[in-house]
């Protein structure tokens, strides 16, 4: 270590000759960096001496100095959203120079030149790559008023769509996100441009996305965010499985400084108290090193827009008609258990408006994040790496428990029942770390990322009802009901050279790699009494009530290892064409290899006018929870009574009980994209980008619907296959399967324009997704699953289609307005969200339609300090709701079965949970405090 360390000082000591000697000789070039419009001093500004190797960085003031010789030079300056300009700087001898600069911001993100979706160092704008990018700024982050980074990605990108979720198990906790109306699997994230590992948790209830694995987007701070790229094209062949939709990829600040963003804010309701702080500091390590430092803390308080309960409390009236029994007497004997129940409710007091939660999950955040670069002395290559952990910590609902539901109420305990309560625990934590430089024209780079997730469920407020005869003082109320978790290791080796100049072209990079991938699922089971039935004889329901804990049959600890090679080409062919292929081989130890290419062409006609296409296919593997998973739960299932809870199994696909099905192990789903395009520049202030798109795939994995038990015919055969298999608490079963084919087919159209204006700066921008997802052919189910449709037993019911195809807005238009003058700024957002639509699983008279809804964000903001903004804002300033249920004929005494036209469950949901195009909160106000410093 002694030697290490004068080592260490004797290499120092001809840079400290060298910058001596460079005082004694040179003048000093300073100034300032500012925003031409708001005069807001700018970190982080690159200032480049052209011709030649010397450059500086602004800090956290915009200022900057440069040591220099006497004579003329040209400073390139250049800043991320800003339009580069070149300075001409004359130094005298003797005398320092000084150069402050204003910078014009560049026309919204079209002219910033984008990283994903191509590995050549040609600097390209989205308006000048092969497949359409959008490129958000950490600012339009900021401007939506949202906190949370899906829902700020929903509000400044058409094609990407994320709802919150409601009374849907662990799902209210992590927010399903989507592209171009696709799942959530079948989306890539990236990480300063590295794979980023999935959640834990597998969507099983009836959402958006049910049956799929997605990524936990809100487990990255905003505040670490410098800008985000999202490319809308398939691109399994460059990044590997899930990009069959597109790639998002995520970069994380670098620029010196601090920036500070705090919020605070509620719903117009009252409720849904928000509180966000987020601080990011970074730090130059020496001329071109960095380290970025970042910790973020968020409050969302839970919403509730439930109705009025109107069903049955104490006194099950909604009950089912005896056999024999006439209908004068079954109508009579409902209405006599009517009175009884209202009775017993006027004297108890019991609360019909305040048993259920229907809206946004309590939920805190914290997380913390670096991100850092240094390069290695005596050398062309950089040691880099970015690590996180987040911790979240939600509480959801889910249905309440009445005392007339004595199979899973302790009336003892609970003598007006109870709602029970998820309790989430989610962490996260990734590491990437790696070494990239340049050798000989080749720019190489080798790096190792670990990422994990974990979801931890605990149940409060609930019983198992089976432990009844414990009495009230020694009965649980709360139970650990176990933990998923998902880890995933990549390592990455990858190498690239232009080749333009020996083939006398203007580029022609080639880049290859390799991939190695680890993978490991596991499921850890709860403690005993959140699964167990302590007295199978006495009729009481085993299990934590909302949510049964997992079992120890349920325990796994699954691996798999990935190996890839890709090759990709890109070409400037000609001034006016740029060509791009690639293809990539990935080969799964668990189920196989896959091949995947893609071909992509831009053609420049004019300044004004290109023409962009390409043709790929793509794959997305079975992910390890989709062949792994299994659970016992309690679902809620539509029935002509209204909803009844279930117990329902989930069985693995290598499991007997499936096999005694039929079910078939899982495959890979397999695209084929078409794409094309056009982009323009009419205008030297106007850029216009239309793509439209049609994306096949084949094999598509969902999550079955209950095959359910029954006393003769195929629920006989259900009956008989769970019964044999010791699962006699267990009402239905479920499974993955690859079952289905689909289309979807869009347009993506981005607008954007700065006019010229005597005072102030205006942004327009006008962005739009339309697309459109059907069924293609047969369901392939197993010739010999049972198909009774009066038990509900269907592979894939025309709820699951639904849900599918039309649960998400099949169209999203966004129209936003900035302005800025001087000290004051405002935005204006006008989003349209198109239709969505919830089928019943059988009854068509159940169906509903929401109609396009138009949501309006307005903020303003005001610059007090010259470094301090305060922005005051309403998200959904107009207080639109989506379109309420509707309830034709709502269960009474008088009026059952399928006389029964009510999707509301009793008035408990006023607004569709299955299909929602932006939530059902209601307007949000908001204040937020910015800094930079």
């Amino acid at each position: 270590m002694h030697n290490l360390y004068r080592r260490q000082h004797v290499f120092w000591i001809p840079f400290l000759w060298l910058f001596a000697t460079t005082i004694t000789l040179a003048q000093t070039v300073r100034g300032r960096v500012t925003d031409a419009t708001t005069g807001a001093n700018l970190p982080g500004v690159s200032i480049l001496v052209t011709g030649q190797n010397t450059g500086a960085i602004t800090d956290a003031n915009g200022a900057y100095s440069l040591p220099l010789s006497p004579g003329p030079y040209t400073l390139r300056v250049s800043f991320v959203g800003y339009t580069t300009q070149t300075i001409p700087v004359q130094v005298a001898a003797g005398t320092d120079a000084t150069a402050d600069i204003r910078l014009v911001e560049s026309l919204a993100s079209l002219n910033e030149v984008v990283v994903v979706g191509s590995r050549s160092t040609q600097a390209r704008s989205s308006t000048q790559t092969v497949a359409p990018v959008d490129v958000i700024q950490s600012r339009d982050l900021v401007a939506t008023g949202q906190v949370d980074l899906t829902q700020q990605l929903t509000f400044v990108a058409p094609s990407f769509n994320s709802s919150r979720q409601t009374v849907s198990d662990g799902t209210d906790h992590v927010d399903p996100a989507t592209l171009r109306g696709l799942g959530p699997d079948q989306v890539l994230v990236l990480l300063n441009g590295k794979r980023r590992h999935n959640q834990a948790l597998i969507n099983l209830n009836g959402t958006v996305g049910r049956g799929s694995v997605g990524t936990d987007l809100n487990a990255i701070p905003s505040s670490a965010i410098s800008r985000i790229e999202v490319l809308r094209d398939g691109a399994s062949s460059q990044y590997g499985s899930d990009a069959i939709a597109g790639v998002i990829n995520l970069q994380l600040k670098e620029q010196p400084g601090t920036t500070v963003n705090a919020q605070v804010g509620q719903q117009y309701k009252g409720d849904g108290q928000v509180a966000q702080v987020g601080i990011n500091h970074g730090f130059k390590l020496g001329d071109k090193g960095f380290l970025s430092l970042t910790g973020e803390f968020r409050h969302r308080g839970a919403t509730n827009r439930a109705g009025d309960y109107t069903g049955p409390v104490y006194v099950n009236w909604n009950a089912s008609q005896q056999t024999g029994e006439s209908v004068a007497a079954y109508v009579a004997r409902r209405q006599a258990l009517y009175q009884q129940d209202q009775a017993l409710i006027r004297q108890n007091g019991f609360d019909v408006s305040n048993n259920l939660q229907v809206g946004n999950a309590r939920v805190q955040n914290a997380g913390f994040f670096l991100n850092a670069r240094v390069p290695i002395q005596g050398t062309s290559a950089s040691f880099y790496a970015t690590g996180g952990l987040n911790y979240r910590r939600g509480l959801a609902a889910g249905f309440y428990r009445y005392p007339y539901q004595t199979t899973q109420v302790i009336t003892a305990l609970y003598p007006n029942g109870f709602l029970p309560n998820i309790q989430s625990s989610i962490n996260d934590q990734s590491l990437l770390m790696g070494v990239n430089g340049e050798t000989k024209g080749w720019r190489w780079d080798i790096s190792n990322v670990y990422g994990g997730n974990s979801f931890r469920f605990d149940v409060t407020n609930s019983n198992n009802a089976s432990l009844a005869y414990l009495g009230v003082l020694n009965n649980p109320t709360s139970f650990y009901a176990g933990t998923l978790s998902f880890y995933q290791n990549t390592t990455d080796l990858g190498a690239a050279k232009d080749f333009g100049k020996q083939l006398n072209l203007s580029s022609f990079n080639v880049a290859a790699g390799l991939t190695y991938r680890n993978d490991q699922y596991r499921i850890r089971p709860g403690e005993a009494a959140s699964y167990l039935n302590f007295s199978p004889q006495s009729g009481q329901v085993g299990g934590a009530q909302v949510f049964p804990g997992y079992q120890p049959s349920n325990a796994v600890n699954a691996r798999r290892n990935v190996y890839g090679a890709y090759v990709d080409l890109e070409s400037d062919v000609t001034d006016r064409l740029l060509l791009n292929a690639a293809g990539r081989y990935e080969y799964y130890t668990d189920f196989g290899g896959n091949l995947a290419g893609k071909l992509a062409a831009r053609y420049r006609f004019s300044e004004a006018f290109s023409l962009r296409g390409s043709v790929s296919n793509g794959f997305r593997a079975p992910s390890l929870h989709q062949r792994y998973f299994s659970a016992i739960s309690t679902v809620f299932v539509s029935t002509g009574q209204g909803l009844e809870p279930r117990q329902t199994g989930t069985f693995r696909n290598d499991s007997p009980i499936a096999q005694a099905f039929g079910v078939p192990p899982l495959g890979a789903e397999r695209s084929l994209n078409f794409s094309i395009g056009v982009t323009s520049r009419p205008l030297t202030n106007v850029s216009l980008t239309i793509d439209a798109y049609r994306i096949r795939i084949n094999n598509r994995i969902i999550y079955s619907n209950q095959f359910s038990r029954g006393t003769s015919g195929a629920g006989l055969i259900v009956a008989n296959i769970l019964n044999g298999a010791g699962q006699t608490d267990v009402n239905s079963a479920q499974f993955f399967a690859n079952a289905v084919n689909t289309q979807t087919q869009g347009i993506d159209l981005v607008l954007a324009t700065n006019p010229r204006l005597n005072t102030g700066t205006l942004d327009i921008t006008l962005a739009a997704n339309f697309n459109q997802t059907k069924l293609i052919g047969e369901i392939q189910r197993p010739a010999n699953l049972p198909t009774d449709a009066t038990l509900g037993n269907f592979l894939f019911n025309r709820q699951d289609s639904a849900r599918l195809t039309s649960a998400q807005p099949r169209s999203k238009i966004q129209l936003t307005f900035n302005y800025r003058l001087r000290k004051f700024g405002a935005v204006l957002r006008i989003s349209r969200f198109g239709t969505v639509e919830s089928y019943d699983p059988i009854n068509p008279a159940l169906d509903e339609t929401f109609n396009p809804r138009f949501v309006t964000d307005l903020n303003v903001s005001y610059r007090v300090l010259k470094n301090l903004n305060l922005t005051l804002g309403a998200n959904n300033l107009l207080n639109v709701y989506p379109d309420p249920l509707r309830v034709v004929n709502a269960p009474t005494p008088e009026r059952y079965g399928s006389a029964v036209l009510d999707n509301s469950s009793f008035g408990r949901f006023i607004y569709g949970r299955n299909a929602t195009q932006f939530g059902f909160n209601g307007g949000y106000y908001f204040l937020n405090l910015s800094a930079s410093f």
